[in-house]
């Protein structure tokens, strides 16, 4: 678990962006920390105004999740092609108005 949480440091843009990905990972059973979490968690420097790590680092996560969660990816190079039924492919787009329109 957890033992602590320190909060993040100060302004670091150049040593954060680094950081963010470098530590963004699983840090309990189905929890994943990513972005600004990251730096919450282990002190690391704040990102500030730029979005390059924290996009990074949300990809990131969500391909540990799909490792966690025993699905392929990309970054394992076990991508799978994973068939849907139309019941599913419409609850990927349940916040649309209908099925074949979402707003982003």
């Amino acid at each position: 678990m957890i033992d602590s949480v320190p909060g993040m440091k100060a302004l670091d843009m150049n040593t954060a962006e680094d950081a963010i990905v470098r530590l963004t990972r699983e840090v309990v059973p189905g929890m994943i920390v990513t972005g600004m979490e990251v730096a919450e968690i282990d002190g690391a420097p704040r990102m500030g105004p730029t979005f390059g790590a924290m996009m990074i680092s949300g990809q990131k996560a969500a391909h540990l999740a799909l490792k966690s969660l025993g699905l392929g990816n990309a970054i394992d190079g076990e991508r799978k092609k994973v068939e849907m039924k139309d019941e599913e492919a419409e609850l990927l787009i349940a916040a649309a108005e209908s099925p074949e329109v979402a707003d982003a």
